[in-house]
């Protein structure tokens, strides 16, 4: 996704939205329980869908089930940010990670879903406001973001959070190819 330059900068101009839907039903909190079935659903929904677009062997419901968990389980902090409708049921998340390799804390988005009827209505924006409010609130020096060139609404909304993309080639190593 190529958005066109703000003028007088080199940044691309953040995407006007359309219709941002009634955010006054939707709340954002941290999650207190990490046994939360919910949220563990949306993770597995998540896995699923994505290991369709990399080259490794695909993992059943069951296996991702059972591997994905959202305690902390990395040295540093895990903050995972649930997104509830009215009647309290999740219908996103964004995940992000906060370690310091010893050159100043670091942040990075881990995880950013919304389930599919919760989309267009500005869910992503609120959750990637939030994770930004505690980026900023705890002086991160670096945040990153990983997401597909592909996936357009992932990109809106972490472009509309400030991220920008960078001539940097990310290798990765898979275990599991």
């Amino acid at each position: 996704m190529a958005w066109p330059a703000a003028a007088g900068s080199p940044r691309p101009e953040q995407p006007q939205w359309l219709r941002m839907g009634d955010l006054d039903d939707v709340r954002i909190e941290l999650l207190a329980d990490h046994d939360d079935a919910q949220v563990q659903s949306m993770l597995v929904d998540l896995a699923l869908v994505e290991q369709q677009h990399f080259d490794h062997p695909e993992e059943t419901a069951e296996e991702l089930s059972e591997r994905l968990r959202t305690s902390p389980r990395f040295t540093g902090e895990n903050h995972i940010l649930v997104a509830r409708d009215t009647d309290g049921e999740a219908i996103g998340l964004c995940w992000v990670v906060l370690f310091d390799p010893g050159t100043g804390l670091e942040a990075e988005v881990a995880e950013l879903y919304v389930r599919p009827e919760g989309r267009g209505q500005g869910v992503a924006h609120r959750l990637m406001a939030e994770a930004m409010d505690l980026i900023r609130s705890r002086e991160v020096t670096f945040a990153c973001v990983w997401t597909r060139g592909d996936n357009q609404a992932a990109l809106a909304a972490y472009i509309a959070a400030g991220f920008a993309p960078t001539e940097q080639t990310v290798l990765t190593w898979l275990p599991l190819a």
